[in-house]
């Protein structure tokens, strides 16, 4: 045996064995995202649920836009929660017309939102700079969320909150699959923690003590 083929053998499984944590919690992170997205689903088919459709609309594409901006930057695996995070919202708005619940109203919100996902594929497709698009994406997410934020603080009871609080255990384990410390790997992942604790924060507010203040004011 060679000098140092020992450590060399002791370093290389370190490595495979940290890369196969990596993997298993973006796996996790994955399922457990899209697994909170299907109840959001079931509350919707239950008529417990009622979505901003313009928001989980948006929500479905800007992430599949830092998906794939995450693909071409060579991010790795952690890009599989981000692309599960898109894909989950989808199944909510289909759900939304099936049960005739949700709305489909278009503010200005809305409009920024959209501007930012196109400006978004725009200067990504002239640039090729993946950063870019990441950059835009987070901006468009967030103006697509805060419909959600309002609707979420004024009427708790037309969402699901369990969702969103699996939701955010989700986006934890995505933080744990990146593999290299870059803004491309951490920055939506990053935004969607701090957005799913925002949502968490907002519905599990307690609201007991000012409705009842409320109802006493003549």
């Amino acid at each position: 045996m060679r000098p140092g083929m020992t450590g060399w053998v002791v370093v290389y499984r370190d490595r495979c064995q940290f890369g196969t944590m990596h993997t298993l919690f973006a796996v996790l992170g994955s399922a457990v995202n899209f697994a909170a997205c299907l109840g959001y689903v079931r509350a919707i088919l239950k008529g417990e649920a009622s979505p901003n459709r313009v928001t989980w609309f948006l929500w479905a594409l800007v992430p599949l836009i830092a998906g794939a901006a995450q693909l071409r930057a060579g991010v790795g695996i952690s890009t599989l929660v981000v692309l599960s995070v898109g894909a989950g919202p989808a199944f909510v708005v289909l759900a939304s017309f099936v049960r005739h619940k949700g709305s489909w109203s278009l503010g200005p919100f809305d409009y920024v939102c959209g501007a930012c996902a196109l400006a978004a594929l725009a200067l990504w497709a002239v640039t090729g700079d993946p950063v870019i698009a990441i950059a835009l994406s987070i901006l468009g997410d967030f103006a697509a969320a805060l419909p959600t934020l309002r609707k979420a603080w004024l009427e708790p009871a037309t969402e699901n909150r369990s969702t969103y609080l699996i939701s955010f255990a989700g986006m934890i384990l995505g933080i744990f699959s990146i593999k290299e410390p870059t803004f491309a790997a951490y920055a939506f992942n990053a935004y969607l923690v701090a957005a799913s604790s925002a949502l968490v924060l907002v519905l599990y507010w307690p609201r007991r003590r000012a409705l009842t203040e409320t109802a006493r004011s003549p």
